[in-house]
C-alpha cells in the first residue's frame, strides 16, 4: 500500500460519507413518511448501495496493492 496512503485515505473518508447517506434513505424508505418521495429514495439508495459496494472493492485493491 506504499504510496497509496493519500488515495486510501479519501476512499475511505467516501465511502464514510455515503453509508451515512445510505442509511438515511434506508431509514426513509422503512419509516414510509414521505410516500410522495419514496421512489426516489429507493432508488437513491440502490445506487448508494452500489457506490458503497464498488469503494468496498477499490480498498480492498489499494490494500492489496493492486
Amino acid at each position: 500500500m506504499a504510496g497509496n496512503g493519500g488515495v486510501y485515505d479519501k476512499v475511505e473518508s467516501i465511502l464514510a460519507k455515503l453509508f451515512v447517506l445510505r442509511d438515511s434513505c434506508t431509514g426513509v424508505i422503512h419509516k414510509g413518511d414521505s410516500t410522495s418521495n419514496l421512489i426516489w429514495f429507493q432508488g437513491a439508495e440502490t445506487i448508494l448501495k452500489e457506490a458503497v459496494d464498488e469503494l468496498q472493492a477499490a480498498l480492498r485493491s489499494i490494500e492489496e496493492g493492486s
